[in-house]
């Protein structure tokens, strides 16, 4: 879950009574964290303590309705340095890859529909498959090198590719690239969220990971935890 501690919309004391009041047992918030670029969505690194003692203010107030897990959802760069995913104590954390970077300029992922094919075209040259490759191979290499409790949104590359105008899932290079990752972090003990937060924003009809991508990783026995991604407290259960 997401606060307005960096992109969400309240603050973290409504999503916990929300959740309360939903029947939840237990709930987990997971801020961005801070990068160099600063960015809006993300936590101001000067915010972070306080962010900090806020859940732990909450877990205390309300530990006898409900547990408090204390997270952040980290953003996978090359070169980023060996303890940016460990330097916090915290409950858990979320490893996700939302651009690609240069030395000028950030390329979305995550993001609207016109960056997304500035992302394509300027980026990669108009080559939608290596595009797709290479957002595969960074996740095997944040899992290789910090192996993170849980993978956020697994294939977020799909987020602006509405009626298939990019790439096929169905295709056998595209399916080829996931099965690369998921037999990968098949036994590493990373988690997969099921993730329902595209659905909920009205961006996509199914979660992440598409429904066939989780059966193969059911199959090779990949663990999987629900996660709403909730930009605010109404959506805390959105689509489960």
């Amino acid at each position: 879950m997401h606060t307005n501690y960096s992109d969400g919309k309240a603050d973290p004391e409504e999503y916990v009574k929300a959740a309360i009041e939903k029947g939840f047992v237990s709930i987990g918030f997971s801020e961005h964290g801070p990068t160099k670029f600063r960015k809006h969505w993300e936590l101001l690194p000067e915010k972070t303590g306080e962010y900090f003692a806020e859940i732990k203010r909450l877990k205390d107030k309300y530990s006898s309705e409900i547990e408090i897990y204390c997270g952040l959802e980290l953003d996978f760069l090359p070169g980023i340095r060996s303890n940016d995913f460990y330097e916090h104590d915290i409950d858990y954390r979320i490893g996700s890859i939302h651009y690609f970077f240069d030395e000028d300029d950030i390329y979305g992922v995550d993001c609207n529909f016109e960056e997304f094919k500035k992302t394509i075209f300027d980026y990669f040259g108009g080559d939608v498959r290596k595009m797709v490759g290479e957002f595969y191979f960074r996740v095997i290499q944040m899992v290789e090198k910090f192996r993170p409790e849980i993978i956020g949104h697994f294939d977020l590359i799909k987020i602006n590719n509405f009626n298939r105008q990019f790439f096929s899932e169905d295709e056998k290079w595209y399916r080829d690239e996931v099965m690369k990752v998921l037999e990968y972090i098949s036994g590493k003990g990373t988690m997969l969220d099921v993730n329902t937060g595209g659905i909920t924003r009205g961006y996509l009809t199914e979660p992440y990971p598409s429904a066939w991508a989780l059966k193969d990783a059911a199959r090779l026995k990949i663990p999987v935890t629900l996660n709403s991604d909730a930009h605010r407290p109404e959506h805390i259960d959105g689509n489960f």
